[in-house]
């Protein structure tokens, strides 16, 4: 085995892994590590636990959470986090997929055994079992599906996104995505790990914390500051008050993951922070971020960068014509809950896009190419346009089928306060009319107070379809 867990940690025993702002409080590499397997020796002792098991874990963001993983990883417990805000339903359904013999809901349930020395049967821990189960957000599809990975896979694919990224010792992770979420556990918490950075535990993000986590960012040294497009989006609306007059230091790099960033907000977001965005590429499945595009084109495009030789990616589709992109990967997922998994075969993203010059790029998913009238017509290119023009928060265009032209498109248009319906009907059809053909133009626009999203932003599309 290439990682092993306990000399990862040994590599800086005394330097900074976490400094979390809230509790004021620093943790070193060892210090983190010890007080994993007191957790360890509290789950064995106390709960119970024993190699295989499955826990539910759903608590506050906190370096807890992250330390209760790593004891989870040492003794061979299967861990599935889930959100603070999880319906009852989807819990439910959750709970009797994987039927966990503990549940854990609270920071208070967790507590640190006075043995620091693990029982002689936990003393080798198994990279090959089962670890790790991320329950996919539903934007598609609806329905859960679990997927798993050893953690062999989760630290290998760790490394090698590190490399990939050239990320170093002296980089600092600003951690405030979702816990429960991949990038959350893989990019804000593994990749910095291997690569023995530091971590600047915050609060979980939410709308109102985004002038906080951006100064906090300056404050504590952050080198590598990840937001979603939709955290984009949202930084370039709130410019003109929560936002006015702030800058970012120059040694903080952004990189976008999570879902497709247009090369509107691209070039947006560069215009009035001066900062370009880095765009990384990851499937859950997969193991997490694949790709990442450290010289993004300056006049913005669909680009998420190069990929190493542990993936292999197919597609034939050209930027006219994208294609559906099928990956092979060291770091393909271990078991898929709720679903069938095909191992030794190329996995179907679901994305669709093109190759050029070793590079990827994403122009969305399958269903956001689509056949109108005879001809392909790209979603993604219609909400890239329409989120653009000023006044418009957020944008979601969803084709539905047609007995005649093989399917419509619906556009669901969210708009900032304060703004005309009728004002922004006008500057959609004269956008419209500059930059689309006639088979292009939405069928239907439709206005509404809020588009539903995941917790990272992500527009659930298939609740509109």
């Amino acid at each position: 085995m290439k990682s092993d867990l306990e000399k990862i940690f040994k590599k800086t025993p005394n330097s900074i892994f976490f400094e979390d702002i809230k509790n004021q409080k620093k943790i070193s590499f060892k210090e983190f590590f010890e007080r994993s397997k007191r957790i360890a020796n509290f789950l064995i002792d106390k709960e119970n636990l024993r190699k295989g098991d499955k826990v539910i874990i759903r608590i506050n963001h906190s370096v807890i959470f992250y330390e209760f993983l790593i004891a989870c990883a040492i003794i061979g417990i299967v861990v599935c986090p889930i959100s603070t805000s999880i319906t009852s339903k989807r819990f439910r359904e959750i709970k009797n997929l994987i039927k966990p013999k503990l549940l854990i809901f609270s920071e208070k349930e967790i507590f640190f055994s006075a043995r620091d020395m693990l029982p002689n049967t936990y003393s080798q821990t198994n990279y090959n079992q089962d670890f790790l189960i991320i329950f996919s957000s539903g934007t598609t599809s609806g329905r859960p599906k679990g997927i798993t990975h050893t953690l062999g896979n989760i630290l290998e694919s760790a490394q090698n996104f590190s490399i990939l990224s050239k990320f170093t010792k002296n980089d600092v992770f600003h951690a405030f995505w979702p816990q429960h979420h991949m990038t959350g556990i893989f990019n804000l918490f593994f990749v910095p790990l291997v690569t023995s950075s530091k971590i600047i535990l915050s609060d979980e993000f939410k709308i109102f914390l985004l002038r906080k986590l951006f100064a906090e960012a300056n404050k504590f040294n952050v080198t590598k500051l990840y937001l979603s497009p939709t955290m984009c989006s949202m930084a370039i609306n709130f410019r003109k008050d929560l936002l006015k007059n702030f800058k970012f230091k120059k040694n903080i790099s952004i990189i976008s993951t999570a879902s497709i960033l247009y090369p509107s907000t691209f070039l947006k977001f560069k215009k009035i922070f001066k900062k370009n965005i880095l765009k990384c590429y990851g499937v859950t499945e997969l193991g997490g971020s694949l790709t990442i595009d450290l010289k993004p084109n300056i006049k913005g495009d669909f680009c998420v960068g190069k990929f190493s030789k542990n993936t292999k990616i197919f597609c034939k589709g050209t930027k006219k014509s994208p294609g559906k992109i099928y990956i092979n990967s060291k770091f393909f997922m271990s078991n898929l809950i709720n679903s069938r998994i095909r191992k030794n075969k190329l996995y179907d993203t679901g994305d669709i896009g093109y190759l050029n010059k070793g590079k990827l790029f994403v122009l969305g998913r399958t269903g956001d190419n689509v056949k109108k009238n005879g001809e392909f017509v790209s979603l993604s290119e219609i909400e890239n346009l329409v989120i653009d023009i000023d006044g418009i928060k957020n944008a979601m265009a969803v084709p539905y089928k047609d007995e005649i032209y093989g399917f419509k498109i619906k556009l669901f248009v969210e708009i900032q306060d304060k703004q005309s319906k009728l004002d922004i009907k006008n500057k959609l059809q004269n956008s419209f009319n500059l930059s689309l053909s006639k088979n292009e133009e939405p069928d239907q626009v439709i206005f509404k107070n809020k588009i539903l999203k995941t917790s990272t932003g992500k527009n659930i599309k298939f609740l509109y379809q």
